[in-house]
């Protein structure tokens, strides 16, 4: 699978008043472009339907905020926590999440497209509804969140815990699930139908299906 990465610019701007640029973005409609943000750490603060292009977010805290609707293209996160955000409905295009949380957090229909997720926990995120297109996900924990009734496409996993993970309506042709981690999954023989297991895997898999495997 070909992903395209972030395009940032070489050395983006620090800075370090994000409430106001946001807010300014937010009264004239326009983005918070090419800028670094460093140790950041929020509370339930409303940063919805704000548009971040071409910038860079180190060890910053986004506890409880509200981020809906919020677009992110070519944004790099490094050890930053979203955990009980809301990214619901948000839009994220040639994004890297590396060492990043969001226990607990919502992408509910959210659109993802060319998405690296690399050693992050994502752990009891709701996903329902999500479309993920292009995206790879390496060394990361998305155990018990809930993927039901999504589109995924492209979607490349790499020693990913899939533990109790619910796909209830969501396809899974195509998605190659033998160097990861699926066991208790909620999915049918329908949702299964094409996805690529290992031996063990299948074997666990028909367990789940009501076959007993002697």
């Amino acid at each position: 699978m070909k992903r395209l990465k972030p395009r940032t610019a070489g050395s983006p701007e620090a800075r370090t008043d994000f409430e106001p640029l946001v807010r300014e973005a937010q009264e004239e409609e326009t983005a918070v472009e090419n800028k670094t943000f460093h140790g950041f750490a929020f509370e339930e603060k409303d940063f919805s339907q704000t548009v971040f292009k071409g910038c860079i977010f180190e060890r910053c805290r986004f506890t409880r905020c509200n981020l809906k609707k919020t677009e992110f293209m070519d944004v790099i996160f490094r050890t930053c926590d979203f955990s009980g955000s809301l990214l619901e409905g948000g839009y994220l295009s040639r994004c890297e999440f590396h060492a990043c949380k969001n226990v607990g957090g919502s992408l509910y229909r959210a659109f993802l497209q060319d998405v690296l997720f690399s050693g992050c926990n994502f752990g009891y995120a709701n996903c329902n509804c999500s479309k993920w297109k292009n995206v790879s996900i390496a060394d990361s924990s998305f155990s018990n969140a809930d993927f039901g009734e999504c589109s995924l496409k492209n979607l490349e996993l790499s020693n990913v815990e899939l533990v109790r993970v619910n796909f209830s309506h969501t396809p899974l042709a195509g998605i190659d699930f033998t160097a990861s981690e699926i066991a208790d999954i909620l999915a049918s023989a329908w949702e299964l139908r094409g996805a690529v297991v290992s031996p063990a895997q299948a074997a666990e898999l028909a367990k789940l299906l009501g076959v007993v495997v002697v």
